[in-house]
């Protein structure tokens, strides 16, 4: 197999897809040039239609991640041509071999790639619903804050995307039986627990009301007065509310010190 140039790769990998055209490797290509340019035009018509043009910090920094996916992928597909090449000869289990771990990493990098985007790697893994709802989320979230204008809840938008970065990463890895059982685990505590969501979304609605329409009505030095006591109210609250925790049940408590006894 005629050897292929590191330095040419390199080159090529500034457009995502072309080095792998090059390497011969044009379902991978395909499917950079789809993410790549996908991306491209699906924030330009976001921006378009939400004017929010913070919107292109996202795509940079998504297309950083498939342009570094891209080249790590390409770059190592050049070392395993070169170490076969210096063996001169395989035998055709060591190709099957071959094949069948690309087969593998083909799977794992589709959906590191996809995973640029939240929900998308967990949509191709088969997982639809727990996908939806982390795109949901994700762009609801972004939707929100930039229609509000409140900058401070711009923490939940990395929090959103590494999980699904990395739980995506870590599903790959596991058998499609155990992945299926885990599906939709995601939000599965607002079935146990919606009144801490209903109290939730009422202390976000009365936080907008006085940050968007009370707020402006009120002496700066007072806004920033009710605004750290508010803060720290909440706090105080949580912490409270840590610290007292959970009463045990009577029952509970028996059979708890039964196996502890044991």
């Amino acid at each position: 197999m005629k050897e292929k140039s590191k330095f040419v790769v390199f080159i090529l990998s500034f457009i995502p897809g072309l080095s792998h055209f090059y390497l011969g490797l044009k379902e991978r290509a395909l499917i950079f040039f789809v993410l790549f340019f996908g991306v491209i035009f699906g924030t330009m018509a976001l921006v378009a239609i939400t004017n929010i043009s913070e919107l292109f910090l996202i795509m940079c920094f998504c297309l950083l991640i498939i342009w570094l996916v891209g080249l790590i992928d390409s770059i190592s597909f050049v070392d395993k041509l070169r170490s076969m090449n210096l063996r001169m000869a395989i035998n055709d289990d060591e190709l099957w071999e071959v094949n069948g771990n690309m087969k593998k990493n083909n799977r794992k990098l589709i959906t590191a790639a996809l995973s640029a985007v939240p929900g998308a790697g967990h949509m191709y893994l088969g997982l639809q619903k727990e996908g939806l709802q982390l795109m949901t989320s994700f762009f609801f979230s972004l939707f929100f804050i930039g229609w509000l204008r409140m900058s401070l809840f711009l923490f939940i938008l990395p929090v959103i995307w590494f999980y699904s970065f990395f739980d995506a990463l870590h599903r790959v890895e596991e058998d499609n039986i155990i992945v299926q059982e885990k599906d939709n685990s995601l939000f599965s505590w607002l079935n146990y627990k919606p009144k801490w969501v209903g109290w939730g979304l009422i202390l976000l609605g009365c936080f907008v009301i006085f940050d968007r329409i009370v707020s402006p009505l009120i002496n700066w030095q007072v806004r920033n007065y009710m605004q750290t006591g508010i803060v720290s109210l909440i706090l105080i609250g949580a912490g409270i509310r840590l610290l007292r925790g959970e009463k045990i049940k009577p029952e509970e408590e028996v059979e708890k010190k039964c196996e502890d006894s044991e």
